[in-house]
């Protein structure tokens, strides 16, 4: 009881030093920046905003919201999942498309569904249950189909009719996925209910921090995402503490690894598992009318894009957007690794810092655009910036699990053969880190994408995010399809090659060897 009391305090150190030394320095005005408000500030804002009901308002509508379409996607998800775990062939057919409908980012989305549905609530709830699907959808996939075959040798020798072996074998599998999918579902709602929000829906607190962005009213900015990144800590530790009991008497954290790593580890995706998407495009490009207003067929994207491309805009801004996010995602690669595997590796680094970057890993990115923007102001070194400070926690967190899980045994080894600790480090402590670490490459480069378009939006306004509002500014309907599809498949791409990376690098080839 005592050695985890001491845990705590040292962990509680850290933010209430740098807190402490953060309002002497605004006391003393060594700071001498407007726009870094003094802690003392921002509770006062906090405080001012939860005394008008503003602060109520906001949150109980981003919490609704997040709440509907994380209920939303868990029962579609799991209808959806058992159904793909099920059936093999379906799975195969199905696969690349849901990769390529999952690798499109929510906020390219935004500019699409504003011009089609209109900016109101029911618009947030399917952008926030679409994002939140996909996640429930692979993970109930990956439990389903991982049913140990002698459950069914089991069923059959009951008499258990198709459904009752689904009702009574099936489902109970899947359920520790299920629960992964869930976990991840929420967190997901979150962020996209704030950033939908702060683009199209100026309600919430997605609303409320672009208002307070716009008005140039600091304390409020932070207020604001201070409050985002308390409900999303909350949120995460209301979700592990579901999944904890969902799973009563048995390991949670190895459960939840072997279904995070069934998702990770489905079957490669296939050409054919885009013919699904093909169809759909295919179908919309012989029913749809050039003339429509709301869902003009494929060729007028293509087109449009052309004329894009024609008046000198969209190259400037492809390269705008690709360089802020390799750049940024590149940094964050290399800060996330280094300061994670300090904390795998150090026990007091550990206990140090841990809780406060718990906390900070669980503030939705989207909450910390505008905080960054506001700091750093525009430009694309801000840009390159705030990616990088915003997407190297996936990383950080994935290189500790690494350094912490270094099998003994092979650190053993290197001592007995004498190994020096260059080569130490370079025979066994790196490939131990590299797969953990690229699994946190690869949901980094998602959040990459989504925080450079947020930064082109709110910050730098010369990339593919400022041509997508711009297009749904004019109700240029076929440039924002066009640009939908154009990032879609991008993401797309970048997640099929970190998909393929680990496997090309690790898997045994024809001659048993690596």
């Amino acid at each position: 009881m005592a050695s985890r009391m001491q845990r705590s305090l040292v962990g509680l150190m850290f933010p209430v030093v740098a807190i402490v030394i953060w309002q002497l320095s605004a006391s003393m005005n060594l700071l001498g920046y407007e726009y870094l408000p003094a802690p003392a500030d921002v509770m006062a804002s906090l405080a001012e905003l939860a005394r008008s009901g503003e602060l109520f308002d906001d949150l109980s509508h981003t919490l609704a919201m997040t709440f509907f379409a994380t209920v939303t996607a868990l029962i579609l998800g799991a209808v959806l999942g058992v159904a793909l775990g099920l059936l093999p062939t379906m799975q195969n057919y199905l696969v690349a498309s849901i990769d390529f409908l999952r690798a499109i980012p929510a906020v390219t989305l935004i500019p699409v569904a504003m011009i089609s549905l209109g900016p109101s609530g029911a618009t947030e709830f399917l952008l926030a249950a679409y994002a939140a699907l996909w996640p429930v959808v692979l993970c109930t996939s990956a439990g389903t189909a991982a049913t140990h075959p002698r459950q069914y040798d089991v069923a059959r020798m009951l008499h258990f009719s198709r459904a009752k072996t689904v009702q009574k074998i099936v489902v109970p599998a899947a359920v520790p996925a299920w629960l992964v999918g869930a976990r991840l579902a929420g967190v997901i709602a979150l962020l996209v209910s704030i950033v939908v929000e702060m683009i199209m829906y100026h309600r919430g607190l997605g609303g409320g921090l672009v208002a307070s962005l716009n008005a140039l009213a600091p304390a409020r900015v932070w207020a604001y995402a201070l409050v985002c990144g308390v409900i999303g800590y909350l949120l995460n530790s209301l979700l592990d503490r579901a999944v904890a009991l969902g799973l009563p008497g048995s390991p949670v954290n190895a459960k939840i690894s072997a279904s995070v790593q069934g998702v990770v580890a489905q079957p490669p995706s296939t050409l054919r598992g885009l013919l699904p998407v093909a169809a759909l495009l295919a179908t919309w490009q012989v029913v749809g009318h050039s003339d429509s207003l709301f869902f003009p067929p494929p060729s007028e994207w293509l087109t449009a894009l052309a004329h894009v491309r024609a008046s000198g805009s969209l190259t400037p801004a492809v390269v705008q957007t690709l360089s802020t996010y390799a750049l940024g995602l590149a940094f964050a690669v290399a800060i996330g690794s280094l300061v994670g595997v300090a904390i795998g590796a150090s026990q007091l680094i550990d206990r140090a810092l841990s809780p406060s970057i718990a906390f900070l890993a669980a503030v939705p990115g989207a909450a910390l655009v505008p905080v960054a923007v506001l700091l750093l102001g525009p430009g694309q070194l801000s840009g390159v910036v705030v990616v990088t400070l915003i997407v190297s926690w996936p990383v950080l967190l994935a290189a500790a699990t690494a350094m912490r899980t270094v099998p003994v045994v092979r650190l053993e080894m290197s001592y007995t053969l004498g190994l020096t600790p260059l080569h130490r480090w370079g025979k066994v402590i790196l490939p131990s880190l590299t797969p953990g670490i690229l699994l946190g490459v690869r949901v980094a480069s998602a959040m990459a994408l989504i925080v450079t378009l947020l930064v082109d939006i709110f910050g730098v306004g010369a990339g593919l995010g400022r041509l997508l509002v711009e297009s749904q500014q004019r109700f240029e309907t076929a440039t924002a399809w066009g640009l939908l599809l154009l990032i879609g498949a991008f993401g797309y791409v970048t997640s099929a090659f970190l998909a393929w990376l680990p496997r090309a690098r690790w898997e045994p080839n024809s001659s048993g060897t690596l």
